[in-house]
């Protein structure tokens, strides 16, 4: 099966994966900008993969368009995909408002009842930017509940 360029580490787009941690890291392109996320655009639902329930898309966002994108089946591995973000879905991201944490925790909920009822992930966008302390602690606030229920490794499938 190919999966496409897998990406450990992506440096010049704020995207990293730790391995030790097995979880993503989102960083800050340049040492000299305060402690704010990236705008990153996320998006689960159904997986393509039928040896996964879901998937997720990490789309980093800089001036008007999508940098980078990647696709996740587990909290581990990220493959870089070629971009086919809608500019409306985009422009709202960059316009509207940011998903809140409280978004995201009822989110989690949502779809950890959704998996112990056995239905099927709905698509689900999130807008995550401007967040303070995104390396000192936020970061695994705001994404642990978007990659929960997910396999930490490409073993462990769900």
């Amino acid at each position: 099966m190919n999966f496409g360029k897998i990406t450990s580490v992506a440096a010049g787009f704020g995207l990293m994966v730790s391995a030790s941690m097995a979880t993503p890291i989102f960083a800050q392109s340049s040492p000299q900008t305060a402690d704010i996320s990236p705008i990153l655009l996320i998006e689960t639902g159904p997986s393509d993969n039928a040896d996964y329930r879901r998937m997720v898309f990490v789309k980093y966002i800089s001036g008007n368009a999508v940098t980078v994108a990647y696709k996740a089946y587990n909290r581990a591995e990220f493959i870089q995909v070629p971009d086919t973000t809608p500019d409306t879905l985009i422009q709202a991201c960059l316009n509207g408002p940011a998903t809140t944490l409280e978004e995201i925790e009822a989110y989690q909920l949502d779809e950890a009842e959704a998996r112990d009822e056995s239905q099927m992930p709905t698509i689900t966008h999130f807008c995550i930017k401007g967040v303070s302390e995104w390396e000192a602690g936020n970061r695994s606030i705001y994404l642990d509940p978007i990659f929960e229920g997910m396999p930490h490794a490409a073993a462990l499938n769900n």
